[in-house]
């Protein structure tokens, strides 16, 4: 109860807050203040950057600029307003176009707006090439596509077998470039569940989810023909997804479970594990980093407080228990902003602190997948 009252409080100070935010000023007081002091720093500033060889970029318009500005005196990194509509829609085509699942990586919508890499596919393309779990988009081919949301310059990533992309990307509050060149291999396909094996010892990774997940895996096993007793469920670099895609998965392998997403207008809304009789509850390991997030770490909160003996290994979750929301606005733009918080059963929400592993492993996330992979070795060696 505690924790439930400070994140209205905050989201009370928050929006309190708002009105002071200097884009929120310049929206209200937008028809006023032309010609004003105001208006004046704005174009000095604006004169400024000119010189400095820095042009307003021409895909975000002012106005689009002015409302982000406002948004994020809310305090709410995931708040924030995009001109393109129809986001999952947008985003799902551009992950079936054909060089971005031949390439075996995909995209997403991240902190403010950003366009970041939610999927790279061992051993693809986008893999050997340097591309990484998490990395922020900037611009391709010197177009900008930082900040925007999903708009109309990401289809700067598609493009003909064997030509290159210059691309900018984030990494770790680091910018780097990367020239990445396309690959259209057409027998190639991505998934986000791979299994393999270590003698008794299941090894499920999965790298997102979605609608999807429960099926693929559900359909994976059954036509899995090795015995094994034990399970490992690898959710490092794992960005998250839909919620229903976790408590899907957690069907699997426990009988019951309960996640409850808290809404911010006081609505509570539970979605539960269902009990099939078939399930998976067996000696279990889940492997976690600082990038397991959101979708992800519910499912490790399902596993751990639900399961008969589970343990985590690896380093502290991001820390993602918060969800968000999508509203059309009259322009036919969108606004994404925190609709409320998550719990998982008993436990308190994680948001900000993470989920703590009951074997604190650290490792290099390029270590994973390799011989020098210690995080999976420990887990083995828990499951001996």
């Amino acid at each position: 109860m505690e924790l439930t009252n400070k994140i209205i409080n905050c989201f009370l100070a928050l929006s309190a807050a708002a009105g002071l935010g200097a884009g929120g000023m310049y929206l209200y007081h937008r028809d006023s203040i032309k010609g004003g002091a105001d208006y004046k720093l704005i174009k000095e500033c604006e004169a400024i950057l000119k010189e400095n060889g820095m042009e307003f970029p021409d895909e975000v318009t002012k106005e689009e600029a002015a409302l982000n500005g406002y948004l994020a005196a809310y305090g709410d990194k995931y708040t924030f307003y995009s001109h393109s509509d129809g986001i999952e829609e947008y985003l799902s085509a551009i992950n079936n176009i054909s060089c971005l699942v031949t390439s075996g990586y995909q995209v997403g919508l991240g902190e403010s707006g950003k366009l970041v890499v939610t999927k790279v596919e061992q051993g693809s393309v986008a893999e050997k090439q340097g591309l990484k779990v998490g990395d922020s988009i900037i611009s391709v081919d010197s177009v900008s596509v930082a900040g925007e949301g999903i708009n109309k310059a990401a289809w700067e990533l598609s493009g003909k077998d064997g030509t290159t992309m210059h691309l900018v990307i984030e990494r770790d509050g680091n910018r780097r470039e990367l020239d990445f060149v396309r690959a259209n291999d057409e027998n190639r396909s991505v998934t986000n569940v791979m299994l393999d094996s270590f003698g008794e010892v299941l090894y499920i990774k999965i790298t997102s989810f979605d609608e999807f997940t429960p099926a693929l895996l559900n359909g994976k096993l059954e036509e899995y023909d090795k015995d094994y007793s034990k399970i490992i469920i690898d959710l490092r670099n794992n960005p998250g997804g839909l919620v229903s895609g976790a408590v899907g998965v957690a069907d699997t392998f426990i009988k019951e479970g309960v996640v409850t997403k808290h809404f911010a207008n006081g609505e509570v809304v539970n979605e539960g594990v269902s009990d099939s009789g078939n399930e998976l509850n067996m000696p279990m390991v889940v492997l976690v980093n600082e990038k397991t997030i959101s979708a992800a770490e519910i499912l490790t909160a399902l596993l751990k407080q639900y399961g008969e003996d589970v343990k985590l290994v690896g380093t502290k979750t991001y820390g993602k228990g918060i969800f968000q929301k999508e509203k059309e606005l009259s322009n036919g733009g969108i606004i994404r902003y925190t609709a409320g918080y998550i719990t998982v059963g008993d436990w308190d929400c994680y948001q900000g602190k993470g989920i703590e592993p009951d074997y604190e492993v650290e490792t290099d996330s390029s270590s994973i997948g390799t011989n020098d992979d210690i995080q999976l070795k420990k887990a083995l060696k828990l499951l001996s």
